[in-house]
C-alpha cells in the first residue's frame, strides 16, 4: 500500500471548510505531518467529513516516497 498524502488529505479537509486551525482543534491540536496516531486520527476525521472510505485517502506516487526531493508538476 502507498503513503498517504497528508497535504492532500488536509487540502480535502479544507475545501470543506475545515482550515488547518480546526482541524487541529478537532484533534486537539494536531497538524502538520502526523504521527501514526494521529495521522489515524486525521484519516478518520477525512473519512466523516468527505464520506470517503480510507481506501480512497490520497496516496502519494511511489517516485515521491522514494525521492523526497522529487516534485511533481502538473502538464
Amino acid at each position: 500500500m502507498t503513503a498517504i498524502n497528508w497535504r492532500e488529505v488536509l487540502f480535502d479537509l479544507r475545501r470543506l471548510d475545515l482550515m488547518p486551525k480546526d482541524v487541529a482543534r478537532e484533534l486537539r491540536g494536531v497538524i502538520s505531518e502526523p504521527s501514526h496516531v494521529r495521522g489515524e486520527l486525521i484519516l478518520d476525521l477525512w473519512c466523516e467529513k468527505t464520506g470517503k472510505r480510507r481506501e480512497d485517502a490520497p496516496r502519494r506516487p511511489l517516485l515521491l516516497r522514494s525521492n523526497p526531493l522529487a516534485r511533481v508538476f502538473n502538464r
